[in-house]
């Protein structure tokens, strides 16, 4: 049988996996691709975990002519080490509109030394960072896993703790899905890696089951 396509698709994948489908409809505005006045709509919402250590919300959401399929998690210890950094799809940064062109304006694009990267991405922090932790982040490994085995249209965006993980275009199809949730799973776990590096396992360690820090009483 074919899988449902649309809203129904993200929402048979996340009751199938012990996930909340929500009425509420509540998304953090904290990064670019989730400014307040440049997105449309959300299509669909679910809540849960993607991992023993990871929460996260998932959504399809709509900007102008472009549809996204977002995960929104939080990792606030890392904004001790950069209060934001974005990584986009260097073909479809004219998709983000006015929300990124004012961030971007408080820091700049990152070389990071690899013409492989800038061949796939674009990479911006703030110059606020901690210019060691961020390229330790940004390590061989890393970059390697995002050219090569990122899921097509994988991109993310970190804000003050929130960290908005996205592909271009609504999924639907189950593999699809699944690819965005391991995707996230995997870029919290080398985001806190580097945190342990720094702090310590104990004081990296996530925040237990209800404490996400998502604003609830955000609206769309």
């Amino acid at each position: 049988m074919a899988e449902p396509e649309g809203p129904e698709g993200l929402t048979a994948w996340a009751a199938a996996r012990g996930m909340t489908v929500e009425d509420g409809v509540h998304l953090p505005r904290t990064t670019p691709l989730l400014a307040e006045g440049e997105v449309h709509s959300v299509d669909a919402l679910a809540g849960g975990w993607f991992s023993k250590y990871v929460e996260a919300k998932i959504a399809v959401i709509s900007r102008g002519d472009a549809q996204f399929t977002v995960a929104v998690t939080h990792v606030p210890k890392a904004k001790r080490f950069v209060p934001w950094m974005l990584c986009h799809r260097a073909e479809d940064e004219h998709f983000l509109g006015g929300a990124f062109a004012a961030m971007v304006r408080g820091g700049g694009r990152v070389e990071l030394g690899s013409a492989e990267l800038d061949a796939h991405y674009r990479v911006y922090a703030s110059s606020q960072r901690e210019d060691v932790w961020f390229h330790e982040l940004f390590s061989p490994a890393f970059i390697v896993w995002l050219v090569e085995m990122a899921p097509k249209g994988f991109a993310f965006e970190y804000v003050e703790g929130t960290l908005c993980v996205s592909v271009l275009g609504r999924a639907t199809l189950t593999e699809d899905l699944d690819g965005l949730r391991d995707a996230t799973v995997e870029l919290v776990r080398r985001i806190r890696g580097e945190i342990a590096e720094r702090l310590g396992h104990a004081d990296a360690a996530r925040s237990a089951p209800g404490e996400t820090g998502f604003d609830d009483s955000a609206t769309n």
